[in-house]
């Protein structure tokens, strides 16, 4: 069953509660080659009103599917702001290391 409308649903929903919002950021990083998971992701990533472990496990599921996709590239990472650049950054670092 794909659940991806759902997880983004939650993830842009600001009423719903934090914790829910991290999971399904969390949850959505493991969904690739869909455009609308990204530009969520990066919707809510670059959101400063959003909680900042909302927009680091955005930014860090961002980067888990550009790896997935082959497309570590800076003009990607360059998309993101705050925490979400920094853990994207980080995870990108990590990925290169190994």
């Amino acid at each position: 069953m794909d659940n991806t409308s759902d997880l983004i649903g939650i993830l842009v929903d600001k009423t719903a509660n934090d914790a829910e919002r991290d999971d399904a950021a969390i949850d959505l990083g493991f969904i690739s080659n869909n455009e609308a998971v990204e530009i969520a992701l990066l919707t809510v990533a670059n959101d400063e009103g959003t909680d900042e472990m909302i927009r680091e496990s955005c930014g860090e599921s961002l980067a888990q599917i550009w790896i997935e996709n082959n497309v570590l590239n800076l003009k990607n990472i360059s998309l993101l702001t705050g925490i979400a650049f920094f853990e994207a950054l980080e995870i990108f670092k990590k990925k290169n290391s190994e």
